[in-house]
């Protein structure tokens, strides 16, 4: 799935399911569960369920300085880096930098209707 396709998917999810008593879980669910500087993501929407985050680059998420578990799916993610040099995040859907998912700017947050393989990342200008 490209980029414009899961924002598109986290637009509908923002639509289509957000009722007046869902905002504040939403929100809520968001707030606090990922450090100014840290690229984020759960293995559930709008930011719950298992988290792993980092703060630099890492090329293989089941093996490297941060381990997610094994056959972790993102099902949302947020960048929640500084603007300014190395703000963006490259995603890729296998290690090494392999198979390239998009690019996620700084302060982009979303969810997926169903998870996404991810397994590498690194920061870009």
């Amino acid at each position: 799935m490209t980029l414009a396709a899961a924002q598109a998917d986290a637009a509908r999810v923002g639509t289509a399911r957000v009722g007046t008593a869902r905002v504040g879980t939403r929100v809520a669910a968001w707030q606090g569960s990922c450090a100014k500087g840290d690229f984020c993501v759960w293995s559930g929407k709008d930011g719950t369920g298992t988290r792993c985050a980092w703060s630099g680059d890492d090329p293989d998420w089941w093996g490297g300085s941060v381990r997610c578990r094994p056959t972790f799916l993102v099902s949302s993610y947020w960048n929640n880096g500084y603007t300014g040099s190395y703000s963006k995040v490259k995603v890729y859907e296998f290690a090494n930098y392999e198979a390239y998912w998009g690019t996620i700017s700084a302060g982009q947050r979303g969810s997926f209707w169903e998870g996404q393989l991810m397994r590498s990342h690194k920061w870009v200008n």
